[in-house]
């Protein structure tokens, strides 16, 4: 059955009170999770002037919770400590605070590299640690990473096949001066030899 909008309001909202994941809304009722963010928010009444933390919480549900956490800069592992809940069940709310903050890019992107997360967030710490988080840096950055990095890859191995080169030849003439020397050396007690034979003759 081919749902209407106000038909998909409600299901977002019916799913939403039974507790179900920003994906899981998504997946029935055929939206994205932006027009799902929108949707909760408005039936929750929570808009960008509302003051969640006038709000009692007591009473409320461990997802209410959650968010209001989230929303003071708590770390999944604080909210998971301080609620007692599982990590997974965590995540999912966490993707929802994103969802809700309409941030629901970083939610699907979030997907696509927590398994590389540890390199991401080390790029990042990277880049603040030389000041170079501005967008003009940023830009930069993806500049280079776009365009300027498989030149610079190309260059780098040519530049590091030409000092192994150097070396090579470095060690080849030190070794050809280290002969010469003892050539030298050689030819200089001959000629001691000689200049000590040339005496003996005179006298």
């Amino acid at each position: 059955m081919v749902l209407n909008r106000r038909d998909k309001e409600q299901l977002v909202i019916k799913l939403h009170e039974e507790g179900k994941t920003i994906r899981d809304i998504a997946s029935a009722a055929h939206l994205s999770f932006s027009d799902i963010g929108t949707i909760i928010r408005r039936a929750d009444g929570h808009d960008k002037e509302s003051d969640i933390e006038t709000k009692d919480l007591k009473d409320k549900s461990p997802e209410t919770k959650a968010l209001f956490l989230f929303s003071r800069g708590k770390k999944p592992i604080d909210v998971s400590i301080e609620l007692d809940l599982p990590a997974f069940e965590v995540q999912n709310m966490l993707e929802e605070y994103w969802v809700l903050n309409q941030l629901d890019e970083l939610a699907l992107i979030y997907h696509e590299i927590k398994s590389h997360l540890t390199l991401f967030l080390r790029l990042f710490h990277i880049m603040k640690r030389n000041r170079l988080i501005n967008e003009k840096d940023i830009q930069n950055a993806l500049r280079y990473a776009a365009d300027d990095l498989p030149s610079l890859e190309d260059r780098i191995y040519k530049l590091t096949t030409y000092v192994m080169d150097l070396e090579s030849k470095k060690r080849v003439l030190k070794d050809t001066i280290t002969l010469w020397n003892a050539q030298l050396s050689d030819l200089g007690r001959e000629i001691d030899l000689k200049n000590q034979q040339l005496k003996r003759m005179s006298k």
